[in-house]
């Protein structure tokens, strides 16, 4: 039996907490993380219960990365400030992480690594990174391929194949088909005694390389980003799973043995609390959505501690079905796999009932074991035994021999409509199998051809867009780091209109939403690089750095402003006029969705996701908390 690990990391403020002068109320300590609720004291005698003032945990690892760092000039990575700073970069991450994840996965045992925390917790971060400060996902890829190159050993040969797919709202959907070939309701969660728990029509890509991998992983978020454009939604909302095949096969005296590994890389929607974020309509809806799926998430790990430790009730069984996310994890959390959890951790004191809760989280997770075996896999007694169940059930459907649920009990006794679901049940298992057979049957090399070919075919039936490297665009900034710069439009033209369509009225920016009107506004190239802005039914709901655009002037824009509209500044983007200096890639490392947000909101007079300014009195009475607090750390 081996115990889910568990890891803590916690993040710098962010603009929005330093602007509010937030209290650092984590503290780090080897494995050891204290949380402090400065907000209350202890009791005199007996069990301080919630009032404490401070509350320790202890995990497998606490990843310090408040403080104590320095952008290296020449990469642009955040690196520790010096030889005894207590900073960990996302290399040590990786190095703690990761390593171990693959480590496991040469064994041959499935993995599982899964992100949680509070929205804006940095989850994204230690997952995928951002710019050159690359996260767990992407650095494990690049190993994967580093160590099948450096293979010596002619018997040996390795295989890869990738999925990546989504649960929004509660419905699962394929990041690697195109958005316009997916169903409304999404892709369903399947159960056989063959297959195990899988994804119904979920897509696999063979990849061979790092740059191939790279290539799939960037499709499926493009996809994800055209998709939530197309539907208005953001990404972000979004639990997102890769999931990589990894199978090694060693020949020896004439027969093939292999091994085969299923990662799960899962970076978990964040959960949050409405009040906090604003959230209204479909927002709210979507929180809630996520939220459910937390709190069954949540469940099931309480569920699988109380067995760990022999506190289940008589009776009691794990609440897998309770939604989407816990099927798919059912086998990463009580299952075969070898499973490690990153909480992330704001480290504001505004943030404490949210923090406190993550971690809680973390120390039930940490009870958790799991049965994990290695994966040699007989392929062709699978095969067979695939074929035997594939021919029972067509006898089944043809009548030849009675009819039996999926638990193989009969079915006589079941009314004719009981009858139709189960024969339904029987022929979706059945085209899986057929499908899965199929799959087998081929070899890596057609695989991988075939992926390689519909790669070349996809790149070919692409339109080629223009070359936003030579020319001036509107580039966009997102919340969801990983979407930022995903989103370009060119203002080669003469003239580029922004906003709202009508029957009459196509923009060639269309941006729907609350502020944004028809003939929002237009965009004027003169000359070769000369923008010039002009505001017409928008000026309520279109800011340039800032500040509110003028009615119906011509406003010169520059490379690196800011443009942002709508009434609550949902849509953000950068201005880029190619040659000059920083480059477009700078300035998405240094620009962010908050901190345009917060330039807005400073300059019209309000903080965003505050409503209001904070007075003199409530300033004055949180700096004299954090004197206090800061006085208590130094005893």
């Amino acid at each position: 039996m081996s115990s889910v690990k568990v890891a803590v990391r916690v993040r710098p403020f962010n603009s929005r907490e330093n602007g509010l002068n937030a209290k650092l109320c984590i503290a780090m300590n080897g494995p050891s993380t204290t949380i402090y609720n400065l907000d209350k004291v202890a009791v005199a005698d007996g069990d301080p219960g919630d009032n404490a003032p401070e509350k320790k945990f202890t995990f497998d690892y606490s990843f310090w990365s408040h403080d104590r760092f320095e952008m290296d000039p020449n990469t642009g990575e955040a690196k520790p400030d010096g030889p005894g700073s207590p900073y960990a970069d996302q290399s040590q991450v990786f190095e703690v992480l990761g390593k171990e994840v693959l480590n496991n996965a040469w064994e041959g045992y499935h993995c599982c690594l899964f992100a949680y925390g509070q929205t804006g917790s940095g989850k994204s971060y230690s997952m995928v990174g951002y710019g050159p400060n690359k996260g767990i996902v992407p650095m494990a890829c690049d190993e994967i391929f580093r160590r099948i190159e450096s293979n010596t050993n002619p018997e040996k040969k390795y295989e890869v194949q990738i999925s990546m797919l989504e649960i929004y709202n509660e419905k699962i959907q394929d990041l690697l088909l195109d958005p316009k070939k997916r169903t409304a309701q999404g892709l369903d969660v399947r159960e056989s005694k063959q297959l195990g728990i899988y994804v119904e029509g979920l897509s696999k890509k063979a990849v061979g390389s790092y740059t191939a991998i790279e290539a799939v992983v960037d499709e499926g978020t493009r996809n994800r980003t055209v998709g939530e454009t197309n539907m208005n939604k953001t990404s972000s909302r979004a639990h997102t799973v890769l999931i990589i095949e990894f199978v090694q096969v060693e020949s020896f005296g004439g027969k093939e043995g292999r091994k085969i590994s299923m990662i799960n890389l899962v970076d978990l929607a964040g959960s949050e609390k409405a009040e906090q974020t604003g959230a209204t309509g479909d927002r709210l809806k979507e929180g809630c959505a996520i939220n459910k799926s937390l709190s069954a998430l949540g469940n099931v790990i309480s569920a699988l501690a109380d067995r760990a430790t022999g506190k289940m009730k008589k009776g009691a069984v794990v609440p897998y079905r309770d939604s989407k996310l816990t099927r798919l994890l059912q086998n990463a959390l009580g299952g075969s796999s070898k499973t490690i959890m990153i909480c992330a951790l704001s480290p504001a004191s505004s943030n404490y009932e949210e923090t406190l809760s993550t971690l809680r989280y973390a120390d039930r997770a940490k009870k958790i074991k799991n049965a994990a075996i290695v994966n040699e896999d007989p392929t062709q007694a699978l095969i067979r035994s695939l074929k035997e169940e594939n021919m029972k059930l067509k006898a089944m459907l043809e009548g030849k021999m009675p009819l039996q649920g999926v638990d193989g009990a009969p079915v006589a006794a079941l009314s004719e409509e009981e009858k139709e679901r189960i024969k339904e049940e029987h022929e979706r298992e059945i085209r899986e199998m057929e499908s899965r057979l199929a799959e087998m049957s081929k070899s890596w090399e057609t695989k991988l051809k075939e992926a390689q070919e519909e790669a070349a075919k996809k790149a070919l039936e692409t339109p080629k867009g223009p070359d936003f490297s030579t020319i001036c665009h509107l580039t966009n900034l997102n919340e969801d780091g990983q979407l930022t710069g995903k989103l370009n439009y060119s203002l080669d033209g003469p003239e580029t209109t922004i906003g709202k369509k009508d029957e009459t009225n196509m923009p060639n920016v269309l941006l729907p939403g609350l502020g944004m009107t028809v003939g929002h506004c237009q965009i004027y190239k003169e000359g070769v690089s000369e923008l010039y802005l002009q505001v017409h039914n928008g000026t309520d709901a279109t800011f340039l750095n800032g500040n509110k655009a003028p009615k119906d002037l011509k406003v010169k824009l520059s490379h690196g402003d800011r443009l942002v509209f709508g009434a609550n500044y949902q849509f953000v983007f950068l201005v880029i006029v190619p040659e000059q200096a920083p480059s477009k890639e700078e300035l998405l490392n240094t620009k962010t969705f908050e901190d345009a947000q917060k330039e807005v909101a400073e300059k019209q007079g309000e903080l965003q996701g505050t409503g209001k300014k904070k007075s003199e009195a409530e300033e004055a009475a949180e700096r004299a908390k954090k004197e206090e607090y800061e006085k208590k750390k130094k005893k």
